[in-house]
């Protein structure tokens, strides 16, 4: 009968239970890292349609930070989601695990709020008090205290790009509509907008969203490689 190593050698037992030991350790600690950056720090979004073109375009891949979750005007913030299903923790856990080692191709439980089959991306065009109108898909805003009205692009110290252009008249007053009467934000409110203004659903269709809704910051564009920025 063939004796093994380990039946005689109380060295070689015990160096082998402290590796073991060693491994499930590291384990743990590496997943007790990807669930803490996963949930307290960063986390990826994968843009799956053009609404946030030109500047993040379809199948685009950015960092998300949930640290940062009172907006500046012209961030890009995620929304949580409006309308999707909510899965349980323990899967959305394991959706976490693995979307980040398959770069958010593979989903074991589907889709989670965070990886949603509806970007919520959205880019924030006004802040609580704000008194704010469209025309011609650019927003005008008089911030409260002010006396007068300036474009987005003249408040806001972020650079943007919006994808606008021509559509048949009988379109105006859609989800595209590139005008809008004046409103006044409520102490809680932000307007968000897609910066595809013509194909994306956006504030102009829900109205202003709740600071509650607004799960964090865009931080960093990681994909297409060619785009690659901090916002």
């Amino acid at each position: 009968m063939k004796q093994n190593v380990y039946d005689y050698s109380f060295e070689m037992r015990r160096t082998r239970k402290r590796n073991i030991t060693f491994g499930l350790v590291l384990a743990l600690s590496v997943i007790l890292f990807l669930t803490l950056l996963l949930n307290l720090v960063l986390f990826p979004v994968l843009v799956r349609s053009s609404s946030m073109d030109p500047d993040i375009p379809k199948n685009g891949a950015v960092f998300i930070t949930p640290l940062v979750r009172t907006p500046g005007r012209g961030d890009v913030v995620y929304l949580s989601s409006l309308d999707g299903e909510k899965i349980p923790a323990p899967k959305a856990f394991v959706n976490r695990i693995v979307e980040f080692f398959t770069l958010q191709q593979y989903y074991p439980f589907g889709h989670t709020n965070r990886i949603s089959g509806k970007p919520m991306l959205r880019r924030v065009v006004g802040l609580p008090g704000d008194q704010i109108y469209m025309k011609d898909y650019v927003i005008y805003v008089k911030p409260r205290g002010q006396s007068q009205f300036l474009t987005e692009f003249e408040l806001s110290d972020k650079d943007y790009d919006l994808k606008i252009y021509s559509v048949p008249a009988e379109w105006d007053g859609l989800v595209s509509s590139g005008n809008m009467d004046t409103i006044t934000l409520g102490k809680d409110e932000y307007f968000v907008l897609a910066d595809n203004r013509i194909e994306a659903s956006d504030s102009r269709l829900w109205g202003p969203v709740q600071h509650s809704v607004i799960k964090g910051k865009a931080l960093l564009q990681y994909f297409p490689f060619n785009k690659i920025r901090l916002f």
